[in-house]
């Protein structure tokens, strides 16, 4: 039993032999049909994988592109909008000035007008009163001339006078 076990560990020359021209024609049939399959296909898998690495170097830099793009039409819509908050204050100061300046030209015209029909309403009065007056004079110069008059009947026509002036007024 021991030459049984002594041959599976025992080590032959011809069998060493054999199994390495085994070998070498093992590598010889796979290097001339397989591996230029199998370089085939590692080429293939490495070219599909730096196209992938191309595609996402690509990707980001359209990505930063987009981002880029996106960051300036926020700081135009920005800008924009600042703008048209200035021109819409701009407009409404304007505006609100032009209202003001509206109403104090109205004013200044209702003014001038009350001015005026006040001046004419005094005017008016003023000869009311000097047409009263002449007549009121009228009266006492006849009164003078129908009889003479004393100092009682002076003072009395002269108070006549004022009470007719007062009632005038």
């Amino acid at each position: 039993m021991s030459t049984v076990y002594q041959s599976l560990v025992a080590v032959e020359p011809i069998t060493l032999i054999a199994t390495i021209c085994n070998l070498l024609i093992q590598m010889f049939i796979v290097k001339t049909f397989f591996l230029d399959k199998v370089k085939a296909v590692l080429d293939q898998r490495r070219k599909a994988a730096d196209e992938e690495i191309q595609a996402a170097q690509t990707a980001r830099e359209q990505a930063q592109a987009m981002k880029a793009e996106y960051e300036q039409n926020m700081a135009d819509a920005k800008a924009k909008a600042n703008e048209i908050v200035a021109s819409a204050q701009k407009t409404a100061t304007l505006r609100s000035e032009e209202l003001i300046g509206e109403a104090r030209a109205q004013a200044a015209q209702l003014k001038q007008k009350a001015e005026e029909d006040i001046a004419q309403e005094k005017k008016k009065a003023v000869n009311d009163l000097k047409n009263e007056i002449g007549g009121i004079a009228m009266e006492i110069a006849s009164k003078v001339v129908e009889r003479e008059i004393s100092e009682r009947d002076h003072q009395a026509l002269i108070d006549e006078f004022i009470e007719n002036v007062g009632d005038a007024s």
